[in-house]
């Protein structure tokens, strides 16, 4: 048997320390692309738990150039939008027939350029046409107690149990404008007193808040039960065991204490999530669940008697389809805009974390990784296996290596399946690899007569 265990201990442990490398630096593409294979292979066998998620995003990002109108000055300086660079947005997005938006930019306006002055209302024009919005306020609980002249209403829900812990917020600092107020409601989107939300290794997102006495939703929570058919009053917090909000029928989501949610970053859940379906006719179906256009791209709705624009027209047809169906979400995502780290190396903007934040409630996917003990109790469990089966012949070692490989395989995706907990697959699928090479090159050493 040593012969055989000394070589996969050796090589296993190199193995083992790539894999390791790759879990923290993401560097190595094929095993990158692995774990993405192994995840939805999880997901397609855990029945009918991760329902897919319906998300569009509208991206502002750093082509787009605010209006003009031919003057000198631009219509917005240092890159703020004007009132009619929103119209103009929301204008294209109305041409889709939207489901549902939410509205996550809170801009001031310089009421000296024309197309922020007040006599023109090309943002109420706008937001009428389009189903009712939820749009963003930034609030804080800063120890100012003066109350805001023209205070907002904010819709409340059920509350089972104490919510002591909750954080709190007291005035609102940055408001929708009231020109888009005429067909919106809105909802915290972040609370600019609360600190230390974000770090290197989590990321939490408020979804309820405590609000003059009563408890209300974030921007993240209604915009998802606005979506889901769900009205306010059916969302309940409940904090009578474990932390959790259930949105009516549709969702019930795990939070902490403090009314946060810690968004999963290794649950799979990215831009670029679709399906293809096939129809009666043998045509074939593009759904986009997680996708996202940025203004330039969503212009070319305008501009459908010009061929080029047919043509790419046709190309994002998927895209725009989608619109139709997906809650949108409007907001920046410029280079300056991603400041937000994830664990992955990821640099997200505001709009796209939120947007992940969606999805991932949308389709149920709280999915986090093994803890590290789990992972490296496995791979003990793995070399305990390896010395059992080193001391079996060859000719019955293939057989023995079968079924430990997908005894442990199957494992893995029941464990899945009961604590929604997961590990990138590389180490084991390199290990039982090694395992079997090596029980087929080294033979079994004979016992020494005695």
């Amino acid at each position: 048997m040593r012969q055989r265990l000394i070589p996969f201990v050796v090589f296993g442990l190199i193995l083992v320390l790539l894999s390791e490398w790759n879990v923290s630096a993401r560097k190595l593409a094929p095993l990158n692309s692995l774990s993405d294979f192994w995840l939805e292979f999880c997901i397609g066998n855990a029945g009918d738990s991760f329902p897919d998620p319906a998300v569009t995003i509208v991206r502002i990002n750093d082509s787009y150039e605010p209006l003009t109108l031919g003057e000198e000055n631009p219509a917005a300086s240092e890159g703020k939008l004007s009132r009619l660079d929103y119209a103009t947005i929301l204008g294209f997005i109305g041409k889709l027939d939207p489901r549902s938006v939410a509205f996550l930019p809170t801009p001031t306006f310089d009421e000296s350029l024309i197309l922020n002055q007040t006599d023109i209302v090309p943002l109420k024009d706008a937001a009428m046409q389009l189903p009712r919005l939820t749009v963003a306020a930034n609030v804080s609980n800063d120890g100012e107690q003066a109350k805001d002249a023209k205070p907002l209403t904010f819709p409340y829900i059920t509350v089972e149990g104490e919510p002591d812990a909750l954080y709190s917020f007291t005035r609102t600092v940055r408001r929708p404008d009231p020109q888009i107020l005429a067909n919106a409601d809105p909802a915290f989107k972040s609370i600019e007193s609360v600190r230390d939300l974000i770090s290197d290794e989590s990321i939490r997102i408020p979804l309820v808040a405590e609000y003059k006495g009563k408890i209300v939703p974030s921007l993240v929570l209604k915009a998802i039960a606005h979506h889901a058919g769900v009205a306010t009053d059916e969302i309940v917090l409940d904090l009578t065991g474990s932390p959790k909000v259930r949105i009516g029928e549709f969702r019930e989501v795990p939070i902490l204490n403090d009314g946060t949610f810690v968004l999963p970053q290794r649950s799979g859940v990215r831009r670029g999530m679709k399906s293809f379906t096939k129809s009666e006719d043998g045509e074939i179906k593009e759904t986009h669940h997680f996708t996202s256009l940025t203004v330039e791209e969503l212009a070319y709705t305008g501009g459908q008697d010009d061929e080029v624009a047919k043509r790419i027209l046709a190309s994002f047809q998927g895209k725009f389809d989608s619109i139709s169906e997906n809650l949108v979400v409007v907001g920046f995502d410029r280079s300056a805009d991603r400041r937000i780290k994830t664990v992955r190396g990821e640099a997200l903007s505001e709009t796209l974390m939120l947007a992940r934040a969606i999805a991932t409630i949308q389709s149920g996917r709280f999915i986090e990784w093994w803890p590290d003990w789990v992972r490296w109790a496995s791979i003990l469990l793995i070399a305990g296996i390896a010395a059992v089966l080193f001391k079996i012949p060859r000719g019955r070692f293939v057989l023995a290596w079968a079924i430990s490989t997908l005894a442990f395989f199957c494992l893995s995706v029941v464990a899945f399946r009961m604590t929604l907990t997961w590990t990138p697959p590389f180490f084991a699928f390199a290990l039982f690899g090694l395992m079997l090479l090596i029980g087929l090159m080294i033979p079994l050493g004979k016992k020494k007569e005695a």
